[in-house]
């Protein structure tokens, strides 16, 4: 069994590497690629997907449900984690098999995680630049020491559990909040809390949930409020999953450091420029050679299995 039509939507300024879209072909009639300048630009229409009854989807989009109620599509390959960009009630009245990447990029993200953490307890970047800047010295960049410190977790999850680990492995102490309780970690010494009291005990706050209706805003002003004096909040997954009104409040008051990873709006990241302890990274965690493959991989697998019938990563 093959696709007839096959649409893949990718990154003009990034493309899928020709020998991944060679693989492509050999599981439809005919492929073609839909070019987007940047993410969320909304690019693919509805004229694209005429004929097609496959889409595989490399980037993120706030995607209409009118793109997929006018489609004949049977499947799409989104080349991610989150999925939180479909309207899943659509796609399930269309009758469209829609399958994700899960951990494909646990460990990437995770270490970026903890990298960051380590530069904001030592100064790494700033240090750098400093003597790159011709200067010299040590007086400007007083730091702090991970081991012995709190590192609260929430969602432990794939990367949620690696976080855990290598928190531990640094000597840190791990309490976590998750939907569900995890005794092998606790097993470990990881201690289950409620998440109020996570954000009141952590030196150092990680979250690592998907994005949905139950966890948007999770951490809004009133939990971020609870947040110790110096503490450091983590967020390497969606940005919707904090108050960002709130985390500008905090973090000019020099109440707690912050850093999120996907900050979408260049609106509100030009507003947080302004903050020195407010930092700011592309959506970059999943770009390491290894999860790259990783995902390259996964999506191979998923269209194999549903062309065969037994679709797997199915959301």
């Amino acid at each position: 069994m093959k696709f007839r039509k096959l649409v893949v939507y990718d990154l003009r300024s990034e493309p899928l590497k020709r020998d991944f879209i060679d693989k492509l072909k050999t599981f439809a009639d005919d492929v073609i690629t839909v070019f987007a300048e940047k993410e969320y630009d909304g690019t693919l229409k509805p004229e694209h997907l005429k004929g097609a009854d496959a889409l595989i989807i490399r980037i993120f989009d706030n995607f209409k449900p009118e793109l997929w109620k006018s489609s004949n599509l049977k499947y799409i390959g989104a080349m991610h984690t989150d999925y939180s960009h479909y309207d899943l009630d659509v796609l399930k009245s269309k009758g469209i098999i829609l399958c994700y990447i899960p951990h494909y990029a646990t460990e990437a993200v995770a270490e970026l995680t903890i990298s960051v953490l380590l530069n904001i307890s030592r100064q790494t970047a700033d240090a750098l630049n400093f003597v790159k800047s011709g200067r010299w010295g040590f007086e400007h960049f007083m730091g702090w020491e991970l081991k012995g410190k709190t590192m609260g977790i929430i969602g432990l999850g794939a990367i949620g559990s690696r976080m855990a680990e290598l928190a531990l492995a640094l000597g840190m102490k791990v309490v976590y909040y998750s939907r569900t309780r995890k005794p092998e970690y606790e097993k470990r010494g990881c201690k289950y809390c409620s998440l109020e009291d996570l954000l009141k005990t952590g030196d150092v706050v990680s979250i690592h949930t998907p994005l949905t209706k139950e966890t948007e805003n999770i951490l809004n002003r009133e939990r971020l409020g609870m947040m110790k004096q110096g503490a450091v909040l983590l967020n390497s997954a969606r940005s919707e999953l904090c108050d960002l009104d709130a985390v500008y409040d905090l973090t000019k008051a020099g109440k707690i450091t912050a850093w999120i990873e996907a900050v979408e709006d260049p609106e509100i990241r030009k507003k947080f420029q302004t903050i020195k302890n407010i930092l700011l990274t592309p959506h970059y965690g999943w770009m390491t050679k290894k999860a790259q493959q990783n995902l390259r991989d996964i999506t191979i697998k998923n269209i194999e299995m549903f062309l065969k019938g037994k679709p797997i990563n199915k959301v």
